[in-house]
């Protein structure tokens, strides 16, 4: 027999209040206490301040996209650096004297002092270089700064003014100049946007020059989104904003994910409609997912443009068939720089988003396997190849999702919608029978055929039937044409198989 341990008495111990010297820490555990405290302090007073912190800061491309050799090419500008990240970049140095050129031409043709647009930069300083991490603008003095921002700002300016009111620029080559505006939105060639609304606010034609601005912004959308039938013109939207934008990237960013005001509204009588398709027949079994727009088609889903240009307007109804509503894409030389910067935007450690366009390219990626999904929306008019082969459009987006991860929240009640069609025997039966029968015009016209060829079968019979009763109203209650062969054909009314 075991005796019995009695609990032991409990054990107080002492609380530290901050004193580590009465515990006997090391020297190094001191040191991480102290680094935890005042990371604690920090938290418990800054918390707030820190979630409603939405504008980040100017930085590097996140690590994690850098590392892969597919992704450089989209974050190294060509020919024109914009801001000190590549300011310092040989290779870049040799469009230093075009930007100084056009900084001039812009301070002539708006008839303002360079002193006085230099000034303007000077004296905010203090807050522009708050827009960068301090390590990555340590090598700069102020002036060397406020005159970096300076030319650049008048540059750009000037240049975006130029394209958009279709003016020449003079001595630029063509593919230069296409290069340089693909440079003009990548993540590491921004400059805060306060430079370029101090430049715009102290010319005289400002408003002007501001407006072509966000007018150079639609036409990015428009070489990435094709126009949709809603679209309004989304300067207001940008402009209404309370807060000042960050920069170019984030204006053409907040353009992508903004829907229109005047979406029409989902019709009561359609949801009904909707509703009662997808319940009828459904019944519980594995979830059947879907990997491209060829097996889409299969089973029953098509593809149409949805009414506005924006990423979020994707939604996904019931018909006779199903049918998923997404933007209109093009897709060129510029697409893959544009998508990956506005991704690597999103992954800024301090910028608090919804991760919107990472999310679109993954949806549209899951679209997207082969060239035939490619040539599926091509035809169907969803998709503007000015790329290449189907082949290379395939291949852009397959590989642009690589170590992406979306909120897949954003895209939840399209994709659930989709699999409770696919797992509806009735609505797949009824799209593989119209894509059986009625998928190109010669099988609606052979369909059509039949249907005539029954209709005139019924007219016939019917104008013989009421013949024979015109001719022989008394002996007609004794013919049965569906038996007699002589009676159908009329070759002897008075058959003696009926007497």
């Amino acid at each position: 027999m075991f005796k019995r341990e009695e609990p032991s008495p409990e054990i107080l111990i002492p609380v530290c209040d901050g004193n580590e010297d009465e515990l006997n820490f090391s020297s190094r555990e001191k040191e991480n206490f102290r680094s935890f405290r005042a990371l604690k302090k920090s938290a418990n007073g800054n918390t707030q301040t820190q979630s409603s912190k939405s504008k980040p800061l100017i930085r590097r491309v996140p690590i994690i996209l850098r590392e892969n050799d597919n992704f450089k090419k989209y974050f190294e500008p060509r020919v024109v650096a914009i801001g000190p990240l590549h300011h310092q970049n040989n290779r870049l140095r040799l469009t230093a004297k075009a930007k100084l050129k056009f900084a001039v031409l812009f301070c002539k043709e708006h008839e303002v002092s360079e002193q006085v647009l230099y000034k303007k930069i000077k004296d905010e300083i203090g807050y522009l270089k708050k827009c960068y991490k301090p390590k990555d603008i340590e090598v700069y003095e102020d002036d060397e700064l406020a005159w970096m921002f300076f030319v650049d700002g008048c540059a750009v300016l000037h240049v975006i003014h130029r394209i958009t009111t279709e003016k020449c620029i003079d001595h630029v080559k063509v593919d230069l100049l296409a290069f340089a505006q693909v440079d003009l939105f990548m993540l590491e060639n921004q400059i805060p946007f306060r430079v370029l609304n101090l430049l715009i606010s102290s010319i005289s034609k400002g408003n002007d020059v501001r407006n072509s601005m966000y007018a150079f912004i639609d036409k990015k959308i428009k070489s990435t989104l094709a126009a949709g039938k809603s679209d309004s013109d989304q300067r207001q939207v940008v402009s209404e904003q309370n807060q000042e934008p960050t920069h170019l990237l984030g204006i053409l960013r907040d353009r992508l994910l903004t829907k229109s005001k005047n979406k029409p509204t989902t019709n009561g009588k359609k949801e009904v409609i909707r509703n009662l398709l997808m319940s009828l027949g459904s019944k519980p079994q594995h979830s059947k997912t879907f990997r491209s727009v060829k097996e889409m088609k299969e089973a029953g889903i098509q593809v149409s443009p949805s009414e506005t240009s924006s990423f979020r307007d994707v939604d996904f109804y019931v018909g006779l068939l199903g049918t998923l509503k997404i933007p209109r894409i093009v897709v060129d030389d510029s697409t893959g720089s544009k998508f990956m910067n506005l991704v690597a935007y999103e992954m800024c450690p301090d910028f608090g988003n919804d991760f919107g366009v990472t999310s679109y390219l993954c949806f549209l990626d899951s679209l997207i396997d082969t060239a035939e999904d490619v040539k599926e929306l091509r035809h169907a008019g969803m998709l503007l190849n000015y790329m290449g082969s189907d082949e290379e459009v395939a291949h852009l987006f397959n590989s642009l999702t690589t170590d992406l991860v979306p909120d897949f929240s954003t895209y939840k009640d399209v994709t659930n919608d989709m699999r409770k069609y696919c797992n509806n025997p009735w609505a797949t039966s009824i799209a593989k029978a119209y894509y059986t029968h009625f998928s190109t015009p010669w099988s609606i016209l052979a369909f059509l055929g039949v249907l005539l060829g029954l209709i005139f079968t019924a007219i016939q019979t019917y104008y013989s039937t009421m013949t024979i009763f015109v001719l022989f109203p008394d002996e007609f209650f004794l013919l049965k044409l569906n038996d007699c062969p002589f009676c159908s054909l009329m070759i002897n009314p008075k058959c003696n198989f009926h007497f």
